[in-house]
């Protein structure tokens, strides 16, 4: 009897699942839902995390690792430590240290809101998906010069040298562990190219001459073609008062950037790039994505795209509250970021900044999402737990 109604139940699910594929995409019968995550059981999960600062990625092989930036900025207290799962999320390993942090020159201005202490802090992640390579930044409003490398999947880790370039404006950009982690390339004639958000705070490396705070700082992405070793400076985002955005490759070789609003009011901020992520072009307000409350400039939010080669379906997290920073939901996008049909509550209470991965295909992490969030928590879960249910934002 007990095996009936949990057969009953999935023949539900798949149903449910069936009827929101056809009612989202009536008017778009050219766009489907693949059919293996219309079969899959929904599944959600959601545990305390502990998240001072944070990343979260997926390495080739599968294995989920999180990432925590430590200290207080005295002497051998602040570092960066890792937790790892090899079982998709199942169970974890302890924490690790990845390295310590370093010190670089204080040319920057101390206004009070950053005090000019000259310690990096954790910095944007990136896979490398051609060799396997694992790259941590590290990062103060000026970035540094260094990175830690893992060749094993995040197992063991090296710290070295890396090269970022000024853009043609001058300013070096932070490689900003509050942007989302970089992509590889998969298609055009820049394919296997490495490419990450970054920002640039003119106004604090102007040593205290333009105090405009966030007015002038801008997002902008760094781009690699030899595997890390020297990142090149796109143009600015075409908007000012932006930063901690995201980006993601479309299946047409067009990088989609999104960004947070900071000083100017209204949602989300959107960019494109025709020319793998060094000028941009198309600048936008989004139409549906609002960027937290008002009156606190904005969000870091998380953006993905899931790896379904044909199909450009992006997720992007985010308070799901336009009053406070609470109620972190997702919303799903079926064509690369130009409508969101579905979005649904991770979880109710305090929400800030989000960081969101996938898992890799043929592997324990296939098929699940993971999302790290601000406020000491974190959920993993599919695709169909999200179709699930169309709940409305508040």
């Amino acid at each position: 009897m007990k095996s009936k109604s949990i057969n009953s139940m999935k023949l539900q699910s798949v149903l449910i699942l069936s009827c929101l594929t056809c009612s989202l995409f009536a008017e778009e019968s050219s766009i489907k839902i693949p059919e293996d995550i219309v079969k899959q059981q929904p599944f959600f999960q959601v545990w305390d995390e502990e998240v001072p600062t944070g990343q979260v990625v997926v390495a080739m092989d599968g294995s989920v690792l999180v990432f925590k930036g430590h200290g207080s900025g005295t002497d051998g207290s602040k570092y960066i430590s890792i937790k790892r799962s090899v079982d998709g999320g199942k169970t974890w390993t302890e924490e690790s240290k990845v390295g310590d942090m370093i010190k670089v020159d204080g040319d920057m201005s101390d206004d009070g809101r950053y005090p000019n202490n000259n310690w990096t802090g954790l910095g944007n992640v990136m896979v490398d998906e051609v060799t396997g390579h694992i790259m941590v930044f590290m990062t103060t409003l000026k970035t540094a010069q260094k990175l830690f490398r893992s060749k094993d999947h995040g197992k063991t880790w090296k710290m070295e040298e890396t090269q970022i370039k000024p853009g043609k404006d001058g300013w070096t950009p932070a490689t900003n562990g509050a942007c989302d982690p970089g992509v590889t390339m998969k298609y055009g004639p820049k394919k296997g190219r490495l490419i990450m958000p970054a920002r640039v705070f003119p106004e604090y490396l102007n040593k205290g001459k333009n105090k405009k705070r966030f007015n002038d700082l801008y997002a902008m992405a760094l781009y690699s073609d030899d595997r890390g070793k020297s990142w090149s400076s796109s143009a600015p985002f075409p908007i000012g008062g932006t930063g901690e955005s995201g980006l993601v490759e479309l299946s047409n070789g067009k990088i989609y950037h999104n960004s947070r609003t900071h000083m100017r009011p209204g949602n989300r901020r959107i960019a494109y790039s025709h020319d793998a992520g060094e000028t941009w072009v198309g600048e936008h307000e989004d139409d549906e994505l609002f960027d937290g409350p008002p009156d606190v400039y904005g969000c870091k939010a998380g953006l993905l795209r899931l790896p379904y080669e044909d199909r450009d379906i992006l997720l992007f997290s985010s308070p799901g509250n336009r009053q406070t920073r609470t109620d972190i939901t997702v919303w799903v996008s079926f064509d690369g970021g130009q409508s969101w049909p579905v979005h649904r509550l991770i979880k109710e209470g305090p929400g800030n900044y989000t960081w969101i991965a996938a898992g890799r295909k043929g592997t324990p992490s296939e098929g699940f999402v993971y999302l790290l969030a601000g406020k000491d928590w974190m959920a993993r879960f599919n695709l169909s737990w999200l179709l699930e249910s169309n709940h409305p934002g508040k």
